[in-house]
């Protein structure tokens, strides 16, 4: 038997008290003030392998549970995107020598270990032009399955590599297209690209069943035209446990400061831009954590 876990969104949200411990992420432009109302400084729990674990304060032996895809495990799935979009915006800010690639396939590829062996042969290749660059590379799964697999492709973030041509990629890459994209016009990298890899077209979505109660539609205008999107509708494609994204050895995770919130507001942050919050309940605990997120590009 599992403990079960409610998440509930909160608007609007409660101001941060002046005196409120915060932990403070800065990532270049963008500055992450987050609020606990509780705070756990201890493990609460022992990783026996890679089934069990034990629960410290009790001695009671649990396992884990696995889920069919990162859709149905809402807070591992928030967790892996939020990391990445630190790790975006900690090393990407639209510099000239950063963009933003995609590399497709001409036939269809549904395994996720031939798309990292094709992908580490393309990197050998680029190293041969350029030596020194980084990236994140983030595997991507279309909107169909064949014989109940996902169809793969990658996104990719450059740095250090001047800006180039698609052919002159897709002849490096070798088995399709590729779509390359400055990054000099977007001032918030993290989160606009993981809204991109995440969010669905909803004519592109071929799992409408998997979906309980009414579908996270949201319209938006692309190019000019309004288009109909599914909110994370594209994970539901992930398979359980795998780690879509993965970066060279220069792309650095950011560091966090505890500190009173007024003290980290006496530094300039910019515009804020996001704010959030969410009661967290799970058995006879309860917790209320505020997100803030700050643009010093805007004002």
């Amino acid at each position: 038997m599992t403990e079960s876990k409610t998440i509930r969104a909160i608007h609007p949200v409660e101001a941060i008290a002046a005196h409120a411990r915060v932990k403070v992420t800065r990532m270049q432009q963008i500055t992450e003030i987050q609020y606990s109302q509780h705070r756990n400084t201890c493990a609460t729990i022992r990783r026996l392998n890679k089934t069990k674990y034990v629960v410290l304060s009790t001695g009671e032996l649990k396992a884990y549970v696995r889920n069919d895809n990162r859709a149905q495990n809402l807070a591992s799935l928030k967790a892996s995107l939020k990391r990445l979009r630190r790790l975006i915006n900690n090393n990407f800010s639209g510099e000239p020598d950063e963009f933003f690639v995609t590399l497709t396939y001409a036939a269809d590829v549904t395994d996720p270990k031939q798309i990292s062996q094709d992908f580490d042969r393309f990197i050998k290749r680029l190293r041969r032009r350029f030596a020194t660059f980084d990236y994140i590379k983030i595997a991507e799964p279309q909107g169909r399955l064949k014989s109940g697999r996902a169809v793969w492709h990658y996104h990719c973030l450059f740095k250090g590599i001047p800006y180039l041509d698609p052919t002159d990629l897709a002849e490096l890459w070798g088995h399709g297209y590729v779509k390359s994209k400055a990054l000099q016009d977007v001032d918030d990298i993290g989160r606009y690209l993981t809204s991109y890899l995440t969010d669905i077209p909803l004519k592109d979505l071929s799992r409408v069943a998997d979906f309980t109660g009414n579908l996270p539609i949201v319209t938006k205008t692309v190019n000019g035209h309004d288009k109909q999107l599914v909110k994370r509708g594209r994970l539901q494609y992930y398979p359980s446990g795998m780690n879509f994204y993965s970066s060279s050895r220069g792309i650095k995770a950011p560091t966090s400061q505890y500190m009173a919130y007024d003290e980290a507001k006496k530094t300039p942050l910019g515009k804020l831009t996001s704010a959030s919050e969410v009661v967290i309940e799970s058995g006879d605990f309860h917790n209320k954590v505020i997100t803030e997120e700050y643009n010093a590009r805007r004002h």
